[in-house]
Parts: C-alpha cells; sequence; structure tokens
C-alpha cells in the first residue's frame, strides 16, 4: 500500500480541504500548515513531498522542506516574495515542478507518485496529536462541520450530525484526536465547543422555520466526567426551547465505562429534551444487552458491519434482527456508509429509516448551511 505524506504550505481556504479530502481518497496521507505554529506537528507528520504555495514559503522554517521535493504553487500573481527563494536554498531543497492555480488534482496526484518515496514509518497520526499538544495547538485547530441525515425512503434532510475536524489533518478521526493519551480536560474543552456550534445551528434552523434534530458525538467515558456533565447541563438550561432538537451520539471505543452510570446520566439528561443515540454499533463493545439499558432514541449501524452486509459476510438477518429490535423500542435506525446507488438499495432492503454518507456530500462548515453564520 502506498505511503506518501504530503505536506501543504499553503493559505486555509475551502480549496485546501477539497485538495486534503480528495488526496486521501486516493490514499496519500496530507497535513497542512496553515501558520508557524502548525510546524511542530507537520515535522512529527513526517512528509516526504512538499506542496507549496510560493508566497507562504518566506514564512516557513527551512527545517520543514530540509532535503525533500518541492512542488510550487502560483497564483495570478507570479513574482518571488521575499524570503522565498532563501527558504528553498536555505533547505537544500529542490524545486521537481511548479503548478499554476487552481488545477486538476489528477496533476498533483501524478506528480506526487512520481516524486515522493514510500515513507518507512506508518501511525505517525498519535505522534501529531501530540506534537500539536505540546505547541497548544490542538484546540485552535480544530473546527466543527456537519453532514447531513436523510430519510431512506424519500432521500429528504431530516438531520444534521456534528463532526470535530482537524482543519489542517482533516483524516485523522476524533476517536484517534481524543485517545487515553489525550488530557480529558482537553477532550472536554473540545466537546462543549461542538455542543455549542451544534445549538447555534439548531436555533438557527428554528429561527428559519427548518426545525430538525442537530446531534454531537460523545464519548461514553465522558459522561463519567462530572466537570462535562455540569457544563452540559448548564447549556441545556440556558437553551431550554431545544427540546427534541439537540441529540447526544454516544461513541464506542476503547475506553470502557460504567454502562450503568452512563444510562443515569442519559435519564437525567433526558429531562432536558435531550436525545440520545447508540453511535458506532456494531463495532468494539456494543451489544443489545449492554445497549438495552440506556434511554436511546437512536441506533446507527457502523459502515463497517453495513459494508460487510453489503459484500454478503453478514447475513441479512443479523441486522434486520437489530433494527427490529430498536424499532419495538420506539428508536429510529440510521445506515452509516452509504456511498453509492448499490448502498442506497441495501439499506432500504434492511428496513432501516436514515441513512448518511457520501452519497449525499460531505461534512461542510456551518456556514454553508445558514446564511450571516457569524451574525447569529
Amino acid at each position: 500500500m502506498s505511503n506518501k505524506r504530503v505536506l501543504v504550505i499553503d493559505e486555509e481556504s475551502a480549496f485546501t480541504r477539497f485538495l486534503q479530502d480528495d488526496l486521501e481518497q486516493r490514499e496519500i496521507s496530507v497535513a497542512c500548515v496553515y501558520s508557524p505554529g502548525d510546524e511542530n506537528g507537520a515535522t512529527a507528520f513526517a512528509p516526504n513531498v512538499i506542496l507549496a504555495d510560493q508566497k507562504m514559503l518566506s514564512q516557513s522554517n527551512a527545517s520543514l522542506l530540509h532535503k525533500l521535493p518541492l512542488v510550487l504553487m502560483t497564483g495570478a500573481d507570479s513574482q518571488w516574495y521575499n524570503g522565498s527563494e532563501a527558504s528553498i536554498t536555505a533547505a537544500n531543497s529542490q524545486i521537481v515542478a511548479t503548478i499554476p492555480k487552481p488545477f486538476e488534482p489528477n496533476m498533483l496526484a501524478e506528480l506526487i507518485d512520481r516524486y515522493a518515496q514510500d515513507s518507512q514509518k506508518i501511525n505517525l497520526d498519535t505522534e501529531y496529536i501530540e506534537a500539536l499538544v505540546a505547541s497548544n495547538r490542538l484546540l485552535d485547530n480544530l473546527v466543527v462541520e456537519f453532514q447531513s441525515k436523510h430519510a431512506l425512503d424519500d432521500g429528504r434532510i431530516v438531520g444534521y450530525e456534528a463532526l470535530s475536524r482537524l482543519k489542517t489533518r482533516r483524516a485523522i478521526s476524533p476517536a484517534t484526536i481524543f485517545s487515553a493519551a489525550t488530557e480529558m480536560s482537553l477532550e472536554i474543552e473540545a466537546t462543549m465547543n461542538v455542543v455549542d456550534q451544534v445549538i447555534k445551528l439548531a436555533s438557527s434552523l428554528r429561527r428559519s422555520r427548518k426545525t430538525m434534530p442537530v446531534s454531537f458525538n460523545c464519548s461514553a467515558i465522558l459522561l463519567t466526567q462530572s466537570d462535562f456533565v455540569d457544563a452540559l447541563f448548564a447549556r441545556l438550561q440556558q437553551s431550554p426551547n431545544m427540546g427534541g432538537s439537540v441529540i447526544m451520539e454516544i461513541t464506542e471505543e476503547n475506553r470502557v465505562a460504567n454502562i450503568k452510570v452512563v444510562s443515569e446520566i442519559c435519564q437525567m439528561l433526558g429531562q432536558y429534551g435531550l436525545k440520545v443515540s447508540i453511535d458506532d454499533y456494531g463495532t468494539g463493545h456494543s451489544n443489545l444487552d449492554r445497549i438495552a439499558e440506556i434511554p436511546f432514541a437512536e441506533l446507527k449501524l457502523d459502515k463497517e458491519i453495513f459494508w460487510a452486509f453489503c459484500n454478503d459476510r453478514v447475513p441479512i438477518t443479523v441486522l434486520g434482527s437489530i433494527i427490529d429490535f430498536c424499532h419495538m423500542r420506539g428508536a429510529k435506525t440510521v445506515v452509516e456508509g452509504i456511498e453509492t446507488p448499490f448502498h442506497l438499495e441495501k439499506a432500504r432492503l434492511l428496513g432501516a429509516d436514515q441513512g448518511q454518507g457520501f452519497y449525499w456530500g460531505r461534512a461542510v462548515p456551518p456556514q454553508y448551511l445558514v446564511k450571516d453564520w457569524q451574525g447569529f
């Protein structure tokens, strides 16, 4: 498998977000430097090729470029900026290609394939997160985007899920960002920031008469932390009209939480109108006996188990019984990982209620959903 690692030195924009997603789909790992503060993480990322906007090079540490092949991006103004040429010379780096913006990702992928040697280093995401934490850049680099959820019968939008993303390394999952190695205080602060964004979007949708639920992810272990629970209760008390408009998705992970404590907290939160969803069902420690103790209103089938069903590795009776169990409890079911018409057909065959996935589009920043987002 290819292990090419590309460092992008550029300004943050819709273009760089798209570029990250496109290259990752091609199994090319990408990290970005948007400001000098991101350079510690970039070093830990250990790239084997650099893609840089020429005007940003003058601000870059030469050590980032050290002896690496450099693909230079030029804009409408192709002149050299003071310091750019000096940075390249000091780094003993070589410009292997120059491409004007905007460019086709296929062109860039070909250049990367030609000049980037496969890295011998693997599983560097943990080191990348540790470098961001050490330089106090983790929270600054976290952004919230929203992915739509759709009714399987007619495709209409029925809600949104808030997803945490590292703007400099979008491919890293929240489970990796907030692992056992990350301080709980950081996870609490980051999750509460997401909660604030969720309440803000739910409120703005309500004002525009497009009321629908918006969900946020929360690890089960977080629900056993009094600081987080107290902060969440405070937010719900400050937003008394949000009943039914906010859903908490409890994520599956390796950190095992006391299920009875989690259930009690969920019941208390339910008194404030917060609904509970079981996320990532089909992975980790999930089983019906365990989750039956939680008062959930929704269960989400994980992409991996759904794709296993699509590939005839899991019989329909297994997933069908889970969906029947949920419907008997009055809970809705959501199929994750719907990316093709075939996936949609199979999800409908299961009898699930809703779906989510790239078939309908990727997660987007909130300003794509609400006009004058900053004004709310």
